[in-house]
Parts: structure tokens; sequence; C-alpha cells
């Protein structure tokens, strides 16, 4: 029975303007009732309708549907369910909607004998309520769309009847139901190639940037890239990992066009070196711990070893090695300083300066608007001395450009946001550690989202790892336990 209290308060209400349209078409009262009546076959001649249960509008029944997308693209079918309150034969059919906590409508399908085998057809809707109110701009514009639908619908009845001279249920147009099913099928493969491009775009897709004449850094698949050319002399500062290893060696050829010269690995971690092989011409530099941590072996694949990888191809491990401290090379007729500050993210980390341009390419000393890495191995950082390494790189170079392991250009201001970003990380786990909390603990009780850092990923030994705020905590929480368990 029809709440005749909500009746009334929704068409007191003033939550929307009903939505409402007719149609006048040439067919007969009695046929278009008789056809419409059969509310299965809705889909079958108004697109706002994927399914419908019923067989037939029965006063009191639930009416059960399943609705189309407002725009084919949309991912959805609607569900839908609702109490029909009113069944006039020949006249009208009303149900009203109570399904949704804090929203009520009413529908109304009504026919109007027009006289002469002529009809008026019309579509009425409107809802109330806290829920309505608040996605007000979704359901006025589905309602719109039933609307539309539903009187363009039956203009196809009227092209129906006009050819046919009735509306029996073999005149009307067949559902097909296999395209959705199809979409189902491949829904899985569509979402995985939306994550996969996205991360592509976030993570591979590399970007070349002019720092200087002669000078550009390659963004993108593994360690942020520099690459420096003088006459015939190209340098290359770190050589990523495949498959991105490979689209450098490809830009650089069609960029440069000479072969690279010198290569330098700001540390020995597999994103920055692996492609050190493509370049069997070139004098291959880095610090004097570097190869020893190439092929060192300690069983924990998420610590960066590649002693089994770096053991079979030799030729890419350096061979022109740097002591401490700050060491000058020639690229052409300009001068480019190395310089091994000190452990720092790792044992053997070297920066690159290059004076005449005062840019300098930091390695993972410097990690820019990403959550870093911390290498845990016997060869890995010491927080309290990476911390002190980026801010004297900062405070030595305050007018320098930047470009850090990962991440954008950045200046020096940048580099003490991240060295501030590491001190309180590592005190607060220091702090947790000192007062018993476990790992788990720490973790629950330590907040990093004012650094407002984006996740980073690194896919090594065929496992994905991410550098986020929880691991952040984890990894560093077990380096002071094995600073204090020592």
């Amino acid at each position: 029975m029809l709440d005749q209290s909500k009746a009334k308060l929704l068409a007191e209400s003033s939550d929307m303007t009903p939505v409402q349209g007719t149609v006048e078409v040439d067919i007969p009262i009695e046929v278009l009732w008789k056809c419409f009546t059969r509310a299965n076959h809705w889909p079958r001649w108004n697109k706002c309708f994927f399914w419908v249960e019923n067989c037939d509008l029965v006063k009191g029944q639930q009416l059960i549907w399943c609705f189309q997308p407002i725009r084919w693209w949309y991912l959805y079918k609607m569900p839908a369910i609702a109490k029909i309150v009113e069944v006039e034969e020949n006249r009208k059919v009303t149900w009203e909607v109570v399904a949704l906590p804090g929203f009520y409508a009413r529908h109304t399908y009504f026919m109007e004998d027009l006289g002469n085998g002529r009809s008026r057809f019309g579509s009425w809707e409107q809802a109330m309520g806290w829920s309505f109110r608040l996605t007000k701009k979704f359901w006025v514009a589905h309602f719109v769309f039933v609307k539309d639908q539903s009187l363009q619908g039956v203009r196809r009845l009227e092209a129906i009847y006009r050819k046919k001279g009735n509306l029996q249920e073999q005149n009307l147009p067949r559902k097909h139901y296999w395209p959705f099913l199809l979409s189902l099928l491949l829904l899985p493969l569509f979402i995985v190639g939306i994550i996969v491009y996205r991360f592509y775009r976030a993570y591979l897709r590399q970007t070349a940037i002019k720092l200087a004449p002669g000078v550009h850094a390659v963004f993108g698949g593994g360690g942020n890239s520099l690459v420096m050319q003088d006459s015939n002399d190209v340098l290359l500062v770190d050589t990523k990992f495949p498959p991105a290893s490979g689209w450098l060696q490809n830009w650089i050829a069609r960029n440069v066009g000479s072969p690279v010269t010198k290569v330098v690995n700001t540390h020995y971690h597999y994103d920055h070196t692996l492609g050190n092989i493509l370049y069997p011409g070139a004098q291959i530099i880095a610090h004097k711990n570097v190869p020893a941590l190439m092929l060192a072996q300690d069983g924990d694949p998420m610590l960066d070893q590649d002693g089994d990888w770096w053991s079979t191809h030799r030729s890419g491990i350096p061979t022109t090695l740097i002591n401490d401290g700050s060491h000058h090379i020639a690229v052409g007729n300009q001068e480019v300083i190395l310089t091994h500050p000190d452990i720092a993210h790792t044992h053997g980390d070297v920066w690159v300066y290059l004076p005449e341009q005062n840019i300098i390419a930091t390695g993972d000393i410097f990690l820019h608007t990403y959550y870093t890495f911390f290498d845990r191995g016997k060869g890995g950082t010491l927080l309290p001395r990476l911390i002190k390494t980026v801010r004297t790189l900062a405070d030595s170079y305050p007018a320098a450009l930047f470009v850090p392991g990962h991440g954008p250009l950045a200046d020096a201001a940048d580099l003490h946001q991240y060295a501030d970003y590491l001190e309180f990380l590592y005190h607060a786990v220091e702090y947790a550690y000192k007062h018993g909390l476990s790992e788990d603990e720490a973790v629950r009780n330590i907040d990093l989202s004012q650094w407002k850092l984006h996740i980073l990923p690194s896919f090594h030994h065929y496992k994905l790892a991410w550098a986020t705020a929880r691991n952040n905590i984890r990894w560093v929480y077990q380096i002071i336990g094995r600073i204090f368990r020592a």
C-alpha cells in the first residue's frame, strides 16, 4: 500500500524539481499498455534497463531490475529494488524506492488515450532525503537518463508498430547479453593493463631534461642518470637496470651521437649499475669498495646483493677505483669532481660535481619526494653519517642544482628537508627501540604522514618491494637493533 505520509512529504519537498516528460505516439493505448506491462521485455526497447526480473506488474510486489550506466563507458550496472504501489490499467504504474538509507523516491510511468489510435506516454520521477541530497548531482542525471531513454524507447515501439502492426514479443529487438559477459571476462585484463600503465608512467617511463649545454638528466626506469658530453668525450653517471638501461642506451645513441667513454657508478646498487655491461668500451669508475660489494653474497635478496650475477658479468664491474675524498677527472676540456664523503647510503658512495655548470648528481645519498630504501647489508647505511653527509652537501653547494638518485630536480633546501626527515625518522625509531617497543608497535606509533612523501618500488630478484612509511620505520628499526646488539 502506498505510504501516503511519505508521498505527501515528497510532494511538499524542495529537494528537487520532478524530472518528467511525455511523448505522443501512433500506438493504441491497449496495445501500448499490453506491451509495457511485460516488464522483463523493457530492456529490449528501453535502453536505460539492462535486465528486469518481473514478468508482469502487480501491485504490492517488488520490482527488481538492473540499470545501464548513464554513460556507456562507465563500468557499472546498477541494481535496484522497489515496491509497486500503484497499477491502473491503461493509465499508470508507480513504484517507490526506500531500500537506500535516507533516500525516498517515486517513479511513475503514465499513459493517456488520445483517440484515433494515438497515445501519450510519460515518465515522472522525484526523490528526497539526506543521502539523496549528498549525491543529488548523480541522481538527477540518472533520472534524466531514465526519462530520456524511456521516451526514446516508446518511439522505437512506435516504429515497430507501424512496420509490423503489433508489438508482439517476436517483433521486439533481441537483448544481447554476450557483450556484457565478454566485458566481465576482459575486465581483469583491463584492470591489470591500467595498473601496468600507471606503474610504467610513474616509475619506468624515461624523461630527459637538458640542464646545460651538453648536459642532460634522464629520469625514470631505475636511478636517475646524468649524461655529459664535451667534444667526443661522453660521461654517463649511473646506467640503470633492464629494460630501462637499454632505453637509456638508445636515447644516448639518438641524442648524443658519440659513444660513452666514461661511466661513473654513484654506488653499487643494481638499479644504478646493471647497465654497465652495455658500454664495454667505456672506462667504469667507482669508489674502491664497490667491486667487493657487487660480488658479495649474504643470502638476503632484499639487501641488493647481486654477487652471482656480477660473477658472470665481470665486464661491468668498475676497474678505475677512487679512494676516499675528492678526485678529478676530465670530460673533454671540462673538469668533473668525484667525491666519496664517508659511509652514507652505502659504504661506497660517490657524488659527481660539474663545477662549470654547478650541477651535482648525488646518487642515493639523496632521494627527493620519495621514501627511501635503506641498505641493511654489511656494506649498507649508517644513518647518522648519512644525515651529516646530506647536510654537508647542501651547505657546501648552496646554489647548486641537484640530480637526486630518485625523484625530480632539487636545490639545497630540498636536501635539508630530506635530512630533517631522516633525522626525525631515526630519532623516533631509536626512542621506540630504547623504550621497549616492538617493531610492529613502532610502526603503529610513529606517524610520518607530515612529510608527504611518495612510495617507491624496487623490483629485484623477481620480487617487488616498496619503500613506504611503514617499511622505512621497519628498516630503521632493524638497523638500530643490529647496532644495539653488536
